[in-house]
């Protein structure tokens, strides 16, 4: 059990406490109860699944939605942060209704009741079947704003004839906080078939010279594109770079005028992916909840 120090006066000196403990300690699951639990929200837990008692989201940091391997405590007696919200962050989510737990009578969830769902949650968490939400966006036509002006240092590069060691660095360093697996079962030979088709199409961003994400396009139906990966560094995360690198993705596909631009997400994503898309002018378009077998980890502190 690690329970860092957190200052009470500044919200974002706290998030960058708790990251560098995060960090250094890599939790089983993080807990975190009203402020806590948005800050929880707010730090970059990787594939570490989220307990949140009573979060009070709303009132501190950026943070609107909570990854797919969350699960929210609330009391509908709460009298400082409203049992609404909670229902909120669960909808917005994407969660299941299992994975929104009413316990206790106050928002202090200090009864023995309480504890006991809050040890259950933490439990649950570590199960390697999972529902996940996937979700279906589009986009018909060329946005009107043009894409904004290169952050400092970013450039985009296309990689012509990428190698299956290069594809598969930038495919774990950009996935493997997102359980990511479309690609990570497929043969040497069969991706390398795959990424050198010329109909499929690498883009990496690169900042200050060095790679930092990358977004792979598909396209092999006719007048049709599909946004097969898209993604950051975690490192690079935070920082504005994902909205511009989105945003000229979408440009460079519109200016080969196809009537369609599509992808599909999940809520094992980052939980910025479907408002970041929402606000580039995609649409969803359908949805599905399946179950996905995740493996285990192997970190040894809770």
């Amino acid at each position: 059990m690690h329970n860092p120090a957190l200052p009470d006066g500044d919200f974002n000196s706290a998030v960058a406490i708790a990251q560098q403990e995060f960090d250094r300690h890599q939790p089983d699951v993080v807990v975190g109860a009203s402020r806590g639990g948005a800050l929880a929200m707010n730090i970059r837990s990787g594939t570490a699944p989220l307990v949140l008692l009573c979060p009070a989201w709303k009132r501190w940091g950026k943070a609107t939605r909570a990854k797919g391997r969350s699960w929210i405590l609330h009391s509908r007696g709460d009298d400082v942060v409203a049992y609404a919200d909670s229902e909120l962050l669960v909808k917005a989510s994407g969660l299941g209704q299992g994975q929104m737990i009413e316990t206790g009578e106050d928002h202090r969830l200090a009864d023995k009741p309480s504890l006991e769902a809050m040890w259950q949650a933490c439990q649950r968490s570590q199960d390697a079947q999972v529902g996940v939400t996937v979700y279906y966006l589009e986009m018909r036509c060329a946005p009107a704003d043009p894409a904004p002006p290169a952050p400092v240092g970013a450039r985009v590069l296309e990689v012509a004839a990428p190698t299956v060691d290069y594809y598969r660095f930038l495919y774990n360093a950009v996935g493997s906080d997102y359980h990511w697996e479309s690609r990570g079962a497929v043969t040497d030979k069969n991706l390398e078939a795959s990424i050198r088709d010329p109909r499929n199409v690498l883009y990496v961003l690169h900042v200050e010279g060095a790679p930092a994400g990358y977004a792979e396009l598909d396209l092999r139906l006719a007048g049709e594109v599909e946004l097969v990966q898209f993604g950051l560094f975690p490192g690079y995360l935070g920082r504005g770079l994902g909205p511009w690198f989105l945003s000229w993705i979408v440009e460079k596909v519109w200016a080969g005028s196809p009537s369609r631009f599509w992808l599909h997400t999940c809520t094992l994503d980052h939980p910025a992916a479907v408002p970041t898309y929402v606000r580039q002018g995609f649409t969803q378009y359908a949805e599905e909840h399946i179950q996905r077998t995740l493996p285990p980890t192997n970190r040894s502190s809770t």
